[in-house]
C-alpha cells in the first residue's frame, strides 16, 4: 500500500493510500442530458476505461521539489505504469529516477535488475519495493509515495462514486474546452486515505469535466489531518496526446504543509513545514517489456 509519512521532530505520521488508478483514456459517448448524475456516469465509463487501456504506458516526467522554500532537488525520471487487473490497487505507478539534479544515478540499471532479478511477476513484496523506490529521492520532512498523477480520478470510478459526495459549482472553460467545474467530498469509508492511526481521512476538492464526454480535464485533491496538523493538495491537468489518441498528464503540482511539534513545550519552537512541487510530463509512449502480475497479493505483515 501507498504510505505518506510526516517525519518530524516528535513523531511519524503515516497515511495510507487505498486505492489509485490511473492515467488517461478517451471513451467517446453518445450525447445525453446534461445532469450531474449522467455526466458522473460518462465520468466512470471514462475511468473504468483507462483500467483497460493504460496499463503499458511510460512518460518522461522532470521534477522539481522544493523545501521550505530553500532546498530543491530535480529529478528526470521514467514514469512507468503497470496494469493490476483484479485489484483494488488496479494500477501501480513506478518512478526510475535517472537523474538527481543533472547527476545521473549511478546503480539505476542495477536496481531494476535486483527488482526484477528473482522473477518479472510483480508480487505483494515486490510491488512494496517499487513504491519505496519511486520515494528514494524526495526530498523534505514529509516523506510520501504517493505522488503520482492518478489520485483523484479513483473517486470517480463506478467502484468509489457511492463513497463521494458531487456537487456541480460553475460552468467554465479551460483550454478552450467546455467542463462542469464539479467539487467533491468522500464521505463513506473506506476513504481513499488513511491516516498513521489507522482512521479514514476523507478527501476534498474539484474535477473539471467534459459533460459531452465524461472526460477529466483537471483535477484537485484535497486532504487535512487535523490531529497531524497536516495539509495536502495535489493538482493534476491533462492535455491531448497525439500518438496514444488520449488525454495524458501535462503537470502535476503538490504543496504539503505541517505544523511541526519540539520535543519541547515552548510556544515559540512551533514551525510550519512546507514542501512545494512540480511535475512536467512528455514524450509518452507504450513499453513492450512482458511483466506478469500475481494478483493474489498476500497482506501486509
Amino acid at each position: 500500500m501507498e504510505r505518506l509519512r510526516t517525519q518530524h521532530w516528535l513523531s511519524k505520521i503515516p497515511l495510507v493510500l487505498i486505492g489509485s488508478v490511473s492515467i488517461f483514456g478517451a471513451n467517446p459517448s453518445g450525447a445525453q442530458e446534461a445532469t450531474l448524475e449522467n455526466i458522473l456516469s460518462l465520468a466512470s465509463e471514462y475511468v473504468d476505461q483507462y483500467q483497460q487501456d493504460l496499463g503499458s504506458v511510460i512518460a518522461e516526467e522532470h521534477y522539481l521539489q522544493v523545501t521550505d522554500g530553500t532546498k530543491s532537488r530535480r529529478l528526470v525520471s521514467d514514469l512507468l505504469v503497470f496494469s493490476m487487473p483484479g485489484e483494488q490497487e488496479p494500477w501501480l505507478v513506478f518512478r526510475d529516477v535517472i537523474s538527481v539534479n543533472g547527476t545521473p544515478v549511478e546503480d539505476r540499471l542495477q536496481r531494476l535488475e535486483d527488482l526484477f532479478r528473482e522473477s518479472p511477476i510483480i508480487t505483494g513484496p515486490l510491488r512494496r519495493r517499487l513504491i519505496m523506490e519511486s520515494a528514494r529521492y524526495n526530498i523534505g520532512g514529509i516523506s510520501r509515495n504517493m505522488n503520482v498523477p492518478t489520485m483523484a480520478l479513483q473517486l470517480l470510478a463506478a467502484s468509489d462514486q457511492h463513497r463521494v459526495l458531487f456537487t456541480k459549482k460553475r460552468d467554465r472553460k479551460i483550454d478552450g474546452i467546455a467542463v462542469w467545474e464539479i467539487e467533491f467530498e468522500e464521505h463513506t469509508a473506506p476513504a481513499l486515505i488513511k491516516d498513521g492511526r489507522g482512521g479514514n481521512l476523507f478527501s476534498y476538492g474539484t474535477v473539471w469535466i467534459e459533460p459531452t464526454t465524461g472526460r477529466v480535464i483537471q483535477t484537485e485533491f484535497r486532504a487535512k489531518d487535523e490531529v497531524a496538523e497536516l495539509e495536502i493538495q495535489m493538482r493534476v491537468k491533462y492535455q491531448s496526446d497525439e500518438r496514444l489518441g488520449i488525454l495524458v498528464p501535462e503537470t502535476m503540482t503538490e504543496r504539503y504543509k505541517v505544523r511541526l511539534r519540539p520535543l519541547t513545550f515552548s510556544p515559540f519552537a512551533r514551525r510550519n513545514l512546507e514542501v512545494n512541487c512540480e511535475a512536467k510530463y512528455s514524450n509518452f509512449r507504450r513499453f513492450e517489456v512482458q511483466v506478469d502480475i500475481d494478483v493474489n497479493v498476500p497482506p501486509n505483515p
